[in-house]
């Protein structure tokens, strides 16, 4: 980025500081989330049926499959998973 682009950035964000001090309270706390748990089994199980898809292989695909399977499972039964309400 150039300079200027820079600081027509800077102005910007310092514009939105003062008038939406909220939001940029939402979006600082967003970039703090970190992947954990179900949500990075989800992603290994996608990258694993790519995989398998992409190697021509049904038993690598089946295994991303499983995967991400068990993943959404524990999202389903932990409490805040992935934002499902979990067991009723």
């Amino acid at each position: 980025m150039s300079d200027r682009e820079r600081r027509v950035l800077e102005g910007i964000e310092q514009e939105l500081r003062r008038s939406d001090p909220e939001l940029v309270r939402r979006f600082a706390r967003l970039g703090k989330r970190r992947i954990k748990g179900p949500t990075m089994l989800l992603a290994l199980g996608l990258v694993v049926m790519v995989l398998g898809s992409a190697i021509v292989s049904v038993a690598v695909a089946v295994l991303g499959i499983g995967i991400a399977g068990g993943a959404l499972l524990a999202a389903y039964y932990r409490p805040r998973g992935f934002g499902f309400s979990g067991r009723a």
